[in-house]
């Protein structure tokens, strides 16, 4: 049996969480105003069936002004195999989050911390994650000293979680 020739990842469909409305956005993610000290969960995405192995995961937040260097913004992802059976109170739709229940989640997927400069749009870089089963979704804990940006039309919101599925495929060159 012969070996493939080479390998390479290749990048599948993104699913991005946003302000409704938003340009780009394909899940609902309200974090428009989102206060300091609060939580937002987000709508529910499906891998589907056969989900890919792995995903990277870009966290971007917007806030009005320069906020205190240190503080940040976490986000989990919440998995299940059901989506009337998700963990830790999260519902699969766009709502407000209990704080409190986020330690059930186990550890945040990435933390973007802030710094106090004058850029307000924040960016992680990407992080890879892997998914527990078919159903994920976002919950993102604001404990910045100040709310994440209250636009004034929803199109202009770039706060945004984006989940890209890595694919690797092998290649063979004849």
């Amino acid at each position: 049996m012969a070996l493939p020739d080479y390998q390479k990842i290749e990048m599948g469909t993104a699913v991005i969480w946003g302000q409704p409305s938003a340009s780009g956005v394909t899940k609902d993610l309200s974090l428009n105003g989102l206060a300091a000290a609060a939580g937002r969960m987000g709508v529910y995405a499906d891998l589907g069936e056969t989900f890919d192995d792995e995903y990277m995961v870009y966290l971007i937040i917007e806030t009005g002004t320069a906020p205190t260097a240190g503080g940040t913004v976490a986000l989990y992802l919440a998995c299940t195999d059901d989506t009337g059976r998700w963990p830790a109170t999260v519902s699969g739709a766009d709502a407000a989050y209990t704080v409190a229940n986020v330690v059930r989640l186990g550890g945040p997927v990435c933390l973007l911390t802030a710094t106090n400069d004058a850029n307000t749009v924040m960016r992680r870089d990407p992080v890879i994650w892997v998914p527990k089963s078919r159903y994920v979704a976002p919950v993102v804990i604001n404990s910045m000293s100040q709310a994440i940006r209250n636009e004034g039309t929803a199109t202009d919101n770039d706060s945004r979680v984006i989940l890209v599925p890595r694919r690797l495929l092998q290649q063979d060159t004849a």
